[in-house]
């Protein structure tokens, strides 16, 4: 609960209905939950909740946040490597190098075509 001063107020012992574990959570962008956007989505003991955030920025800081959270929630002995952001690699361009027109397969010399 957020009052119109920004201070958050803190929950009181009665108010608290459930505790969750991030051991073995799953989170990330609900993008099929159409009805709102900024939606976080995260699974949690069998539970999934749908959260949403006030922009993209702090979107990714709260997927971050749930990441390391689950990552670091198990003992050493059981923890799987980390997961980091999978973004896709860059292609990176050959120099291509010009065909003489006098280079001959009988003189020692290297044909190469470049089939684009």
């Amino acid at each position: 609960m957020q009052l119109r001063s920004g201070e958050i107020q803190k929950p009181g012992k009665g108010d608290l209905i459930r505790a969750y574990t991030l051991q073995h959570a799953e989170s990330g962008l609900g993008n099929d939950y159409l009805k709102r956007k900024n939606v976080i989505r995260v699974r949690l003991e069998g539970e999934q909740f749908l959260l949403q955030a006030a922009d993209v920025p702090s979107v990714v800081e709260w997927i971050e946040g749930f990441h390391a959270g689950t990552n670091i929630s198990l003992d050493l002995d059981h923890r799987v490597m980390p997961k980091g952001p999978m973004f896709p690699r860059r292609r990176r361009r050959r120099n291509r190098r010009p065909v003489s027109e006098n280079t001959q397969a009988g003189d020692g010399g290297v044909l190469s075509a470049v089939v684009l």
